[in-house]
């Protein structure tokens, strides 16, 4: 792969990467406005004495389907579509894995990331012996830096392979494909109604970890390649306390 072309990878992944770690902040903030409508049930008798009988119940009854049925829609957007111009992490990936030297370029810079810092001189020697002093340091970080680039590229390559094949991804991707890209109906020898959604036996605990486990992935990733850390679940503990203080508050 030729310079410019390796450049113009590197960007497009970086890019990636950070637009689909910005929106992995916003679905989970969308997935603990949810969880307590399905997990708390004080906020669930709360909301229902103050709802029942009372006009606004039949929309109310569309509200947790709804934002359930948003999220799903997000995470196949984010983890699974595999179009060639999608910023998913499904292919983000496939774009990693186009030419070697990409994941090369990716685990020289990791490997480096802490050359910078190295800037001190060792009092009492000549500057060509501290240089080399401190060279052999930067050799020690850089060597540690490169394997653990690549034990936890394995992991990621390892979890890339599983969520292909998991069981719950399909699902999604099924829902998605039958009930929000199309509006699919039923076979000629069967009914004449809609694709009946219960069939794929999909459920709101499956839709929620499946969330938790695509963002843990993007979170490793985007480790890898920025050298950006960020925790999934310290984020999910202040996107939780905000969801259910919203409904903890509507519910009085």
């Amino acid at each position: 792969m030729k310079s410019e072309e390796l450049k113009q990878r590197v960007d497009q992944v970086e890019g990636f990467i950070r637009a689909l770690t910005q929106e992995c902040h916003i679905l989970d903030e969308r997935r603990h406005i949810l969880a307590p409508l399905l997990q708390n049930s004080e906020i669930q008798q709360a909301l229902k004495k103050k709802l029942d009988k009372t006009p606004g119940v039949g929309a109310w009854n569309h509200l947790a389907p709804l934002l359930g049925q948003d999220l799903l829609r997000d995470q196949a957007r984010l983890f699974l579509d595999d179009d060639s111009r999608s910023g998913s992490l499904t292919n983000l990936w496939r774009k990693l894995r186009v030419d070697p030297a990409i994941k090369d370029h990716f685990r020289e810079v990791y490997g480096r990331m802490f050359d910078d810092l190295r800037t001190d001189t060792i009092e009492g020697l000549s500057p060509e012996s501290s240089a080399a002093i401190m060279e052999q340091f930067a050799q020690q970080d850089r060597d540690k830096n490169y394997a653990r680039f690549d034990e936890d590229w394995e992991r990621v390559e390892a979890e890339m392979a599983v969520l292909g094949s998991n069981p719950v991804a399909a699902k999604i991707k099924t829902f998605r494909n039958k009930r929000h890209a199309h509006f699919e109906m039923q076979k000629l020898d069967e009914e004449p109604k809609p694709f009946d959604a219960d069939s794929i036996g999909l459920t709101f605990d499956e839709v929620l970890a499946f969330g938790d486990l695509g963002q843990a992935l993007v979170a490793k990733l985007g480790l890898l390649l920025t050298g950006t850390s960020w925790d999934p679940q310290e984020f999910a503990q202040a996107h939780a306390k905000q969801g259910t203080d919203m409904w903890k508050t509507l519910a009085n």
